[in-house]
C-alpha cells in the first residue's frame, strides 16, 4: 500500500464571506479549520449581543443563562454548517442598527426625564 499525499482544499470555488476572510477561514488550503474556531466565537458574540440588544426580557438568571448557553450552542452550529453564508455580516449589521436604536431610546427617555423634573 503506498501512502496518499495531502490533497489541497481548493476555496476558490466557495464564495467566503468578508467576515470569515478577515477571520482566516480558508487562509490554510492544507487546513480547513483554519479560521473556524475565530468565526464560532465571533458568531457567537454576535448572536448574544443581538439578542440582549434587541430581544432580551428581564428573566431570572437561571432562564438567562439557559438562554444564553442555547443561543450559544446553536449559533456555533449554525456556523459550522453554513460558513458560506454572510452570518457575520449580518449579526455586525443588526447589532448597529439594534445600538443605534436603544441609544435614541436612552436619549428620548432622558430627554422626557429632564422635562418632567
Amino acid at each position: 500500500m503506498s501512502a496518499q499525499p495531502a490533497v489541497a482544499s481548493d476555496f476558490s470555488k466557495f464564495d467566503i464571506p468578508a467576515v470569515a476572510k478577515f477571520l482566516g477561514v480558508g487562509s490554510d488550503p492544507n487546513n480547513l479549520s483554519a479560521g473556524f474556531n475565530a468565526l464560532m466565537i465571533t458568531v457567537v458574540i454576535l448572536t448574544l449581543v443581538v439578542f440582549k440588544l434587541g430581544f432580551a426580557k428581564e428573566l431570572a438568571w437561571w432562564k438567562s443563562l439557559i438562554v444564553y448557553l442555547l443561543l450559544a450552542v446553536f449559533s456555533a452550529a449554525l456556523t459550522l454548517v453554513f460558513w458560506t453564508w454572510p452570518i457575520p455580516e449580518v449579526l455586525l449589521a443588526m447589532v448597529v442598527i439594534l445600538g443605534i436604536y436603544r441609544f435614541r431610546m436612552w436619549m428620548v427617555k432622558r430627554e422626557r426625564e429632564h422635562t418632567t423634573t
